[in-house]
């Protein structure tokens, strides 16, 4: 009789510790995934970003022809076409 009162006992602390473990686990797994949408959002409105603007180099302006030019050191007056390779 003392025997099956102990493991029934026994049996309610494992029960009880399993489920406050896997409450802990599934706060743990929610907070996470909350980060990782969060993370995922950044990353795409940031991929979106790069992909309306593009980064010239400094000093390059933009022409009435639409294209960016960086004035060429080794010929005073000229310029270089910017090109980006996508």
């Amino acid at each position: 009789m003392q025997l099956q009162q102990q493991k029934a006992q026994n049996d309610a602390i494992h029960l009880q510790v399993k489920t406050q473990g896997e409450i802990e686990l599934a706060k743990i797994k929610a907070a996470l995934d909350a980060k990782m949408t969060l993370l995922e959002t950044h990353l795409k409105a940031a991929i979106d970003v790069g992909k309306l603007q593009r980064s010239y180099p400094p000093g390059a302006r933009k022409a009435r022809d639409g294209h960016h030019y960086l004035p060429d050191s080794s010929r005073p007056g000229k310029y270089l076409l910017v090109v980006h390779h996508g």
